[in-house]
């Protein structure tokens, strides 16, 4: 960065600089006239991260880009004619936050901390500028926040939810089976785990394809979720089946009611229209357990699978425990 001259505030216009905007010349003048203009290269680093700074950038011509590698639009990381940086840290005292650096060639007025401060305590008007602007600056971090958090929880889900079907995946219904267990173990409570295996599915594989088979998972992940309370939980733990978790039914004859709605809600699933005419109606097989306190996850889906293939060997479309 070379400099260029001293600014001239009699000569050269100042107003429309969002820091100086509505300020008196003669407020401004004493400052302004020993601030130097400085011209930047392209691509030269105005600001670097995490550094100290007593200094603030106003752009005069060209611009700086702020590296905001969260930002996905222009508007919000690159500053035009008018625009500052650097004040934050001047008046904080705090490292910077990220670096700035030209986009091309600029022309930058480069104002010094003790400078700002002075002229926010003569004029009204910067004083007021500088609220404004680090008032700007405080709603663009907070949408950048909320920007962090939104994304943050949608890959959070990503990895707990199976995308076919848009249940849980195996991984958070294993470690929600653990937790719950471990709360079960304290309170010596037992809790139900049912597995469902939706019948015949290697048919509409094999005689109408993957996608009409995917779409049966879908079919049968909707009726799940329109079937189950707000306290039980449904997860796509592999295949064609699917676990149920309802950790405060404590008995099996309340697992089965619940079961048995599960697998009339699956039979009311509309018949689906393949290359070969209508597909035979969908229906699951479910087996149905309740967990006693200190029984292991292995011994559980040991019992549960039993009794899931007895529901099948019994033929199909119905609950065994």
């Amino acid at each position: 960065m070379r400099t260029l001259r001293l600014f001239d505030p009699n000569h050269e216009p100042f107003s429309d600089l969002m820091l100086f905007d509505g300020a008196a010349v003669e407020d401004v003048a004493d400052a302004l006239g020993r601030s130097r203009v400085c011209r930047t290269e392209p691509a030269e680093v105005v600001l670097a991260a995490n550094s100290s700074n007593e200094t603030v950038y106003v752009v005069l011509q060209g611009r700086l880009r702020v590296d905001l590698p969260q930002a996905g639009n222009d508007d919000v990381t690159h500053l035009g004619r008018g625009e500052c940086v650097g004040e934050l840290s001047v008046i904080d005292g705090s490292l910077t936050s990220t670096s700035v650096r030209a986009v091309d060639e600029c022309d930058l007025l480069v104002l010094e901390g003790a400078d700002i401060l002075a002229l926010a305590n003569r004029s009204h008007a910067v004083a007021r500028n500088l609220l404004r602007i680090l008032s700007r600056r405080l709603r663009g971090t907070n949408a950048l926040l909320r920007e962090e958090v939104r994304t943050s929880e949608i890959m959070r889900l990503r990895s707990v939810t199976d995308t076919l079907t848009g249940l849980y995946n195996r991984r958070w219904f294993d470690d929600t089976l653990r937790r719950i267990g471990a709360r079960s173990d304290q309170g010596g409570t037992p809790f139900a785990l049912l597995m469902a295996d939706i019948d015949r599915f290697k048919l509409f594989n094999d005689t109408w394809g993957h996608q009409m088979g995917d779409r049966v998972l879908q079919q049968v992940a909707e009726a799940l979720r329109a079937t189950l309370r707000p306290t039980d939980f449904a997860a796509r733990y592999g295949g064609e089946e699917f676990a149920l978790l309802l950790p405060t039914v404590l008995t099996l004859g309340s697992a089965a009611l619940i079961a048995d709605r599960v697998r009339r809600a699956v039979r009311r699933i509309a018949p689906m229209a393949g290359h070969g005419g209508d597909l035979p109606p969908i229906t699951v097989s479910i087996g149905i357990v309740l967990r006693q306190p200190g029984e292991g996850a292995e011994a559980l889906f040991r019992r549960v699978d039993q009794l899931l293939y007895r529901a099948k060997r019994e033929g199909r479309d119905r609950a065994a425990y």
